[in-house]
């Protein structure tokens, strides 16, 4: 943020990523890995009591872990169902079907993940986005279930981009199947998803917050990629060269 553009790794990586991802450089948060990336948006979205928190029994424990530590905090409940009952006879139909009988009135996020690590299933992620546009078109904007997939064994190992799985938030490393160093990870939203979040960790990424702090007054607009992406100095950074002795 302090740097001029072209000292801005931030916003180079950014670049490069929406290139891969197929979407707009504003639009992705950088995290260290897909925990914190779950964590962030989990925690961030205004959950309350009387929510639900739907997941499958399938996700990883930090998946199940991010939701669980959320609803704890925010009073929202959660409930993890199958996808199906045998990987070896699962359908792409049946898998939807069960999403929908899933949804009750009280959902408001849908957790899934898009490659399972366990048994190799790719979800079909774009049917379950239409499924879940279907049960939105009978909600007010503030109900609408949104969907959240956790993309680490999908990302670099699957043919369709981020732009075309139709979820409203994606979570992924990238050491994985890009081949990536350890503690490099992304957070994808639309604006409209990205504005729901209210952001967990100072954010080193965004100027109006920087001049905020300096006039003692709030951010002014609403929460972006740039907020959400945690603050702090990391671990593989660069210091700055010592001075000769």
């Amino acid at each position: 943020m302090f740097e001029g553009e072209a000292l801005n790794m931030q916003r180079k990586v950014r670049e490069d990523a929406a290139a891969y991802l197929g979407v707009a450089q504003d639009q992705i948060a950088l995290t260290p890995n897909t925990t914190t990336g779950l964590t962030l948006v989990y925690h961030g979205l205004p959950l309350k009591p009387g929510d639900e928190v739907l997941v499958t029994t399938h996700d990883h424990i930090v998946h199940h872990e991010s939701i669980r530590l959320s609803t704890e905090r925010n009073g929202a409940s959660v409930r993890k169902f199958a996808l199906f009952d045998d990987a070896a006879t699962a359908s792409a139909d049946g898998i939807v079907d069960r999403v929908r009988q899933a949804i009750r009135p009280a959902t408001r996020v849908l957790g899934i993940t898009w490659v399972h690590s366990s048994t190799g299933i790719r979800l079909p992620v774009r049917r379950i986005a239409q499924a879940l546009e279907e049960a939105n078109k009978q909600r007010p904007e503030a109900e609408r279930v949104l969907l959240v997939v956790d993309g680490v064994h999908g990302l670099g190992a699957a043919e369709e981009s981020v732009a075309e799985l139709g979820c409203d938030f994606f979570c992924a490393g990238t050491h994985k199947w890009i081949f990536a160093p350890r503690g490099t990870g992304i957070v994808w939203a639309r604006p409209s998803a990205w504005a729901r979040l209210r952001p967990l960790v100072p954010s080193f990424s965004d100027m109006e917050v920087y001049n905020a702090w300096k006039e003692d007054r709030l951010p002014r607009g609403p929460t972006n990629a740039n907020r959400v992406t945690p603050g702090g100095f990391t671990a593989f950074e660069p210091s700055p060269p010592a001075s000769a002795s």
